[in-house]
């Protein structure tokens, strides 16, 4: 299924959009130098992301708008239950996404541990910053 038009405020329609990572960098990170760049960024996650098994991963930030230049990417990892003894046996990729998660370096990936954490990360990304309440789309990447 593809993702699907932006409405008129330049955002998704609320919901949850499943899309491969080639969709999503298709669509999202080809069109400016800037778009270019976060795509890399997010390419790394995801790649990440599948090398610890983790369950699900959800894509939001001005990426996934019509804004020409979006300021950033964000992300949601929902990490498996062994991911903390992937990180102590030390796997590189494990201890890699361990370090960005705990110094917030980039401070634009969040790590789920729990349904209940997915599903807030859901709700929280889903609002939109203006007045009333608005909601948008985000785009889960298959894994």
């Amino acid at each position: 299924m593809a993702i699907p038009d932006f409405r008129d405020d330049g955002r998704l329609p609320d919901g949850l959009h499943p899309a491969s990572e080639s969709e999503v960098t298709f669509r999202f990170g080809s069109a400016t130098p800037r778009r270019r760049r976060l795509a890399l960024r997010l390419r790394r996650w995801i790649a990440l992301a599948r090398a610890v098994h983790a369950k699900r991963f959800l894509v939001d930030g001005s990426f996934v708008t019509a804004t020409p230049d979006p300021q950033d990417v964000d992300a949601v990892v929902w990490l498996e239950d062994d991911f903390s003894t992937r990180v102590s046996r030390g796997d590189v990729e494990a201890v890699e996404l361990e370090m960005m998660l705990l110094t917030r370096q980039p401070e634009e990936i969040y790590a789920a541990g729990t349904r209940r954490d997915w599903e807030d990360w859901v709700q929280y990304f889903s609002l939109t910053r203006e007045a009333d309440g608005r909601r948008k789309g985000l785009v889960e990447v298959e894994l």
